[in-house]
């Protein structure tokens, strides 16, 4: 048993930990019986001289055993306790550099949010410095507009009183040549100045008759004062005259005092002279609403229009109050007519057009049963029937009106009459009209298609104004443009209009 018990130390690699454990019992248990046997035979330490018998050494190799467990197991035990300070130590280190990279963290974010802070700070400063200097240069050229809108104002005041001077000094003189007409002068020749501007009204010289309406005013102010009716009836022709002219604000300022004079004289709402007048003056809210620019957003255009087509419709209905208070219920009366073919015209503006031709029409019956089918003011009636008709692109329907009213004025005014001109103004309207009907019955979608969109308003406008009807335009428009400027001037407003569209015709023409 020794020599296996040495054999197997001198091998503890063949063996295992629990084998050792076995093998240090084995050899313990072999010295113990050793010892006892020697305690047997020799005798023992105490007085009996050695063990009773065999049961006493198994206790006490029981007794060493269980110490060695004993002290296996307080020493894993102590091994258990120092893995497990171990453990702890090692959590701690874990900790203290999960803190160690925390503070570092948060020493960076605070870094970062520093130099972020300090950027904000620099941008605040480089901003605030920009915003300065522009408020400088800002201030810096208002005062220059400032300084210059009052050099320009003091300017402007010099030239004000300047032309000031220049008008009393000019109506200084025209007060003397009016006194040294008027010296002599009796209401007759006021009366004979009168007829005369009426034919030089009617033969479409306007600056002329208007003219000669001021020297009868001058003998009238002269012999009748301010406020007499016949000094309203000459005021009002006036203002007539400046309508033709195609100065509308002026001719209204002129209906005004007319207006005044009559009211003073007749009272208001009352006398058809004072409705004739308020007639007028209706008119010239016409003519301001029909020369309205169309340009920018429709809002603001279609505003203005609509107040002044209103102001207009509210002077009519005043005046017809007062001329269908003259006479029977549906007689035919010459104001009544003027009055509904006025009304006629603000529908036609507005763009109604079926109620136009209702006014119209309404009209042309009373005309005709008054004056007979051919006179001119019958004609005037069927060149607005005509003129509803081109708005509803009824071109044709439009064409025989106009055309039949051509006939009656060429024979009476001739073809060179401004009013007359204002006709053929009116038929190159409606070819224009009808050359782009005819294109849109030619269905030209195919324009909308890519690559056509390229070219296509070119196109288009050619497709437009091809063919006879083009040359049929360009002539009356043409016409109209010449009658225009040699007998209202280059300045006046349907000069300008023909003007701009002969413009129009070149550059159609180009393409």
């Amino acid at each position: 048993a020794s020599w296996e018990a040495r054999a197997m130390l001198s091998n503890p690699n063949g063996v295992g930990r629990q084998g050792m454990r076995f093998v240090a019992l084995f050899i313990s248990l072999q010295v113990l019986l050793y010892a006892a046997s020697s305690d047997a035979q020799y005798g023992g330490h105490y007085g009996g001289g050695g063990y009773d018998d065999g049961e006493d050494m198994t206790d006490r190799a029981v007794e060493y055993y269980m110490m060695q467990q004993q002290a296996a197991q307080q020493q894993h035990v102590q091994q258990q306790e120092f893995m497990r300070q171990q453990q702890a130590q090692y959590q701690r280190q874990q900790q203290q550099q999960a803190m160690q990279q925390e503070a570092m963290r948060q020493q960076q974010m605070q870094a970062e949010a520093m130099r972020q802070e300090a950027m904000r700070q620099a941008m605040y400063e480089a901003q605030a410095d920009a915003e300065e200097e522009e408020r400088y240069y800002q201030e810096q050229m208002y005062r220059q507009q400032a300084a210059q809108q009052q050099q320009q104002a003091q300017q402007q005041q010099v030239k004000q009183k300047q032309a000031y001077e220049i008008q009393m000094e000019q109506a200084r003189k025209k007060q003397q040549m009016q006194k040294q007409a008027v010296a002599g002068a009796t209401l007759d020749d006021a009366s004979a100045l009168s007829e005369k501007g009426t034919m030089m009204m009617r033969d479409g010289n306007y600056l002329e008759s208007l003219t000669i309406y001021d020297k009868c005013l001058s003998i009238q102010l002269a012999h009748l004062g301010d406020l007499h009716p016949m000094v309203a009836r000459t005021v009002d022709l006036m203002g007539v005259a400046l309508l033709r002219l195609g100065a509308p604000e002026e001719a209204l300022e002129t209906f005004e005092k007319a207006i005044y004079i009559q009211e003073a004289a007749y009272g208001q709402n009352s006398h058809p002279d004072w409705a004739l007048t308020v007639l007028h003056a209706g008119q010239a809210y016409e003519l301001e609403a029909e020369s309205l620019s169309r340009d920018g957003p429709k809002a603001e255009w279609s505003r203005d229009l609509d107040d002044l087509t209103e102001k207009a419709w509210e002077l009519y209905e005043k005046a017809l109050d007062v001329f269908q208070a003259q006479v029977e219920v549906n007689e035919p009366d010459v104001d009544v007519a003027n009055v509904v073919h006025a009304m006629g015209n603000i529908h036609n503006i507005r763009g109604e057009y079926m109620e136009a031709l209702r006014k119209f029409k309404y009209a042309l019956e009373m005309r005709i049963k008054i004056f007979g089918e051919d006179d001119v003011t019958v004609a005037w009636t069927k060149v607005n029937i005509g003129n509803a008709f081109k708005g509803m692109f009824k071109v044709e329907e439009a064409m025989k009106w106009y055309h039949e009213a051509l006939g009656t004025v060429n024979a009476e005014f001739g073809n060179d009459h401004p009013e007359v001109a204002h006709l053929h103004w009116n038929i190159a309207l409606c070819y224009l009209t009808k050359g782009e009907v005819d294109a849109a019955n030619r269905k030209l979608g195919w324009f909308k298609r890519w690559p056509f969109t390229w070219f296509s308003e070119g196109a288009k406008r050619r497709l437009v104004h091809e063919g006879a009807d083009f040359a049929k335009m360009e002539k009356h428009l043409v016409h109209a443009f010449e009658v225009f400027v040699s007998r209202l001037g280059e300045d006046h407003l349907s000069t300008n209009r023909a003007t701009m569209a002969l413009m129009a015709l070149r550059e159609l023409k180009r393409d």
